[in-house]
């Protein structure tokens, strides 16, 4: 080392290869060093820089959150009241004895009827015979048992008993879920709508 420290600061006579080689070797090295130190604090600061903008856009997320949240508390409170309002005035109507009828309600036409005639085996004739029977949608077909599809069938007479209403609340419930693929594939397996 003081051969190093001594041939830096000797005279140009003593002065040879080694020593400069040596004196370039350290030169580059502090060089690569400094070069080395910029760059990573160079990219300390982009990375401050991006986590920066990721925690303000997280907090702008945030904040937009809080409003929809708040937005939906409030609505949520509003529905909440209008219920309470709507249960009491059910509860009123039903104390006075001046409420309507529950048996009306449930014997009127719906706003809509499902063509029931998707359902294997089932024709216009019969979807008139289930209607008259307040079956309107595919959803009421799906929860009627077997047993009151065979009565009403049976009560139409006697050209109407050869069919077979056993999968017809299945083929249903498919159609009221949307499942119209699998639907089109059951039916296409079974013809005339049997199991």
């Amino acid at each position: 080392m003081t051969i190093l420290v001594s041939g830096l600061f000797s005279a140009a006579e003593s002065y040879g290869k080694t020593t400069a080689t040596v004196e370039i070797i350290i030169m580059l090295l502090v060089a690569f060093i400094l070069g080395y130190m910029l760059r990573y604090f160079l990219e300390k600061s982009k990375d401050q820089t991006d986590w920066k903008a990721k925690f303000e856009s997280l907090q702008h997320e945030h904040e937009m959150l809080d409003k929809r949240f708040s937005l939906i508390r409030d609505e949520n409170r509003q529905l909440t009241t209008e219920l309470d309002e709507c249960r009491k005035k059910a509860l009123s109507a039903r104390n006075t004895g001046y409420g309507f009828a529950g048996t009306a309600a449930k014997t009127a036409a719906p706003a809509r009827k499902d063509d029931l005639k998707v359902v294997e085996g089932i024709g216009p004739k019969i979807e008139q015979l289930l209607y008259a029977e307040a079956i309107y949608t595919w959803e009421d077909l799906a929860d009627t048992p077997v047993e009151r599809l065979r009565q009403i069938l049976d009560k139409a007479g006697p050209r109407y008993r050869v069919h077979d209403p056993e999968s017809w609340p299945f083929q249903a419930r498919m159609a009221a879920g949307g499942r119209w693929d699998e639907l089109e594939k059951w039916q296409e397996e079974h013809k005339y709508g049997k199991f």
